[in-house]
């Protein structure tokens, strides 16, 4: 997830099942709900992309709409506005409402009726302004949907606030999702109306419009249209925090009573060190293995450093203009660390600001102190991916290691067969390796991140021509297949080539190739790279263990190229945000160690979005829960050795450079950690060794 080379992950099919209310108090109901204030219908409305789907005048419409004769106000059930999905389809649609004049209003009614499943949405935000805030938009209710029912009536009460312009973001769950807009109900309330309507606004000015934020957060980065208990209101508060919770973990510290200095459990025996972790199968069941021998069970948390990116959020839009989204930025002269610019774009880090005005002095310093002791605290043992405390040197941790920008891409991944890609990725890992190849607290590596090999990346290789290695691979692997009879590999490939030479340069239709035969090739792929890989990280470093590249099972990869990869990792990782621990029968019959390195579950609330349908919860003790019930199944299973949870903070409410703006963390970015749901982790982690050694 953190590279940002995805945002949905093995869900992208799943998020169909949708509604969870993220923001303020509304009804949501079955059927449509009967007004009961007068109905306004009156100005324009204008589509950010003319509808392809519905009933006249809206269908294809590319100017302004009149709200008394558009569909979408029209009244009716029976007609609609549509936006069919592609692989090209935009993700979020949007419409924008101009009343002509301020209209206090009651309440807003959005239908979204779909034909059948393929129809549907996975995020609404309905946004309104009044003629005195020329600048940016308000929020009236953000949602995100789960379930099954086809039918979705979103009532919003807005308490008569004034609007001009009402504004629709409708987000689709994945591409191929059908969009529907039935019906937009806007009730007029009491109290003042504007004076005389204002001229129309035109296509530019509506086109203007759309592209305005919402106001979203305070100066700590918290959500503006939501109250909660401990809510930051001061700088003093945080400090209080501070002092608070340092004396409460005053004496934490591991037992080593129990523990060894890595974390490995006494009790399971002691067996042979090298003074560097290893991987051995004890009774049946994988374990970890300690520098000093003992078995480690992973229970890891990622992202745990306050520099991560990803906890980051811009505050200028594409074209250099500031959002709108802030009531307040952190000053960027005393909070010059929470600004940065580099290859992950210019943002600014409420997180870091918040920590600078909780710790005071020296705060990484202090902060790191908190943070490893409310890992000990909670019962975690490991950095478990990307980045860590910067000078935290004594706690397990993965290593990541990342392939080269400059390798010959394919689309999600690179060219495995590129004869440049050995010394690309040698000459970009070998510094890194050299460097951590006696560090005894390095568990291991991965490599790359949820970019294996399907059927999609062989479908764009065979379009290729002969300058493409992987082309040329694939035509020499069917040549061997057919003893080189280019006559016989034409027959199967609809193809005339007068030879293999000739065959790489002509574009094959993947429909033509034998199923075993796309296997077979993707296969070669995944040894083609594990290998090289592997030999690349014993070259440098024979110490460590080499972990895979945490695919995810149902994206972006395939059994095949799975399959492949064990002879050449030590374990095997995945990340896979679902809540069925019973992902691990699919590996089951490889008697390989596996490890779920991205795991999470969330709740939405305080303007955040849950990750996915699977893993949302309705609050944040029941994540707790769902995190007892996920993990206990997987350590379980005798192949299971470890875990990291995805991560340590939340994402900033205003989101990430991709719009990710999930609720992860164990801690918020005010630096306030999850108790109801930590509480029940440290439960947990107690006794997840038992459970793997007993089996559950």
């Amino acid at each position: 997830m953190r590279s940002g080379k995805k945002w949905n992950a093995g869900w992208v099919g799943k998020l169909i099942v949708v509604l969870v209310m993220l923001v303020p108090a509304v009804s949501v109901q079955r059927e449509h709900a009967k007004a009961v204030a007068e109905l306004l219908k009156t100005g324009n409305y204008y589509y950010s992309i003319a509808p392809d789907a519905g009933q006249l005048p809206d269908k294809g419409a590319a100017g302004l709409v009149s709200s008394e004769n558009g569909v979408i106000m029209d009244g009716l059930m029976t007609t609609y506005a549509g936006w069919l999905g592609s692989a090209t389809a935009v993700g979020t649609v949007q419409v924008v409402i101009d009343l002509l004049k301020d209209y206090p209003i009651d309440s807003i009614n959005v239908v979204m009726n779909a034909p059948n499943s393929y129809w549907g949405f996975k995020e609404i935000t309905v946004k309104y302004r009044n003629e005195e805030t020329p600048d940016y938009y308000y929020i009236a209710g953000k949602y995100v949907r789960i379930g099954t029912s086809l039918n979705n009536s979103i009532n919003l009460p807005l308490g008569n606030k004034t609007a001009r312009f009402i504004m629709i973001d409708m987000r689709r769950a994945h591409s191929y999702q059908h969009i529907p807009l039935t019906e937009v109900q806007i009730n007029k309330g009491t109290g003042e109306e504007g004076t005389l309507p204002s001229p129309p606004y035109t296509v530019e000015q509506m086109q203007a419009e759309l592209k305005k934020d919402a106001m979203m957060v305070d100066k700590y980065g918290q959500w503006i249209y939501e109250t909660w208990d401990g809510k930051v209101t001061s700088d003093d508060q945080l400090r209080q925090e501070y002092a608070a919770e340092a004396g409460a973990l005053a004496n934490v510290k591991p037992d080593r009573s129990k523990y060894d200095q890595y974390g490995g459990i006494k009790s399971g025996g002691r067996f042979v060190s090298t003074d560097y972790f290893r991987l051995q199968q004890i009774g049946g069941k994988w374990w970890f293995i300690t520098p000093d021998g003992y078995k480690f069970f992973l229970k890891g948390v990622d992202a745990a450093s306050i520099w991560e990116w990803g906890y980051g959020t811009p505050y200028h839009k594409a074209d250099g203009t500031p959002r709108q989204v802030f009531e307040e930025l952190p000053d960027p002269g005393t909070y010059a660390p929470a600004y940065a610019n580099d290859i992950n774009g210019k943002r600014v880090s409420f997180l870091i600001a918040n920590v600078m005005k909780k710790y005071g002095s020296s705060f990484e310093t202090k902060w790191e102190n908190i943070t490893k002791k409310r890992l000990i605290d909670w019962g975690f043992n490991a950095f478990s991916k990307w980045t860590k405390p910067r000078f935290i040197s004594d706690f397990p941790y993965i290593e990541l290691l990342q392939d080269p920008i400059n390798l010959k891409r394919i689309q999600w991944t690179y060219d495995v067969f590129d004869p440049q890609a050995p010394s690309i990725i040698e000459q970009a890992l070998a510094p890194r390796l050299k460097e951590k190849k006696n560090d005894r607290w390095l568990i291991g590596y991965t490599y790359d991140n949820e970019a294996g090999w399907n059927a999609d990346i062989v479908k764009t290789v065979l379009t290729y021509g002969s300058d493409s290695a992987a082309k040329d691979a694939f035509v020499d692997h069917i040549a061997a297949k057919y003893n080189n009879d280019i006559a016989a590999v034409n027959e199967v490939l609809g193809t005339s080539a007068e030879s293999f030479d000739a065959l790489k340069d002509t574009s094959i239709n993947i429909a033509n190739v034998p199923a075993e035969e796309v296997s077979d090739y993707i296969r070669l792929a995944s040894r083609t790279h594990f290998s090289t890989v592997k030999g690349i990280i014993k070259k440098y470093d024979s110490n460590h263990l080499f972990l895979g590249s945490s695919v995810v099972p149902t994206w972006r990869t395939s059994l095949d190229w799975d399959s492949a990869a064990m002879d050449f990792v030590d374990a095997f990782s995945v990340d896979n945000y679902t809540n069925d621990p019973n992902w691990i029968t699919r590996y089951e019959s490889f008697n390989k160690p596996l490890l779920n390195l991205e795991f999470t579950f969330s709740t939405p609330q305080r303007g955040l979005s849950p990750v996915n349908a699977l893993t949302s919860v309705s609050s944040i003790k029941e994540r707790g829960l769902a995190f007892e019930s996920f993990v206990e199944g997987q350590a379980a299973n005798p192949l299971f050795v470890g875990s990291g949870w995805f991560s340590y903070y939340d994402q900033a409410v205003t989101g990430r450079r991709d719009n990710e703006n999930f609720n992860l963390g164990l801690v918020n970015q005010q630096d306030q950690p999850y108790t109801e749901m930590v509480q029940i982790m440290k439960t947990v982690n107690t006794g997840l060794e038992a459970i793997h050694e007993n089996g559950g």
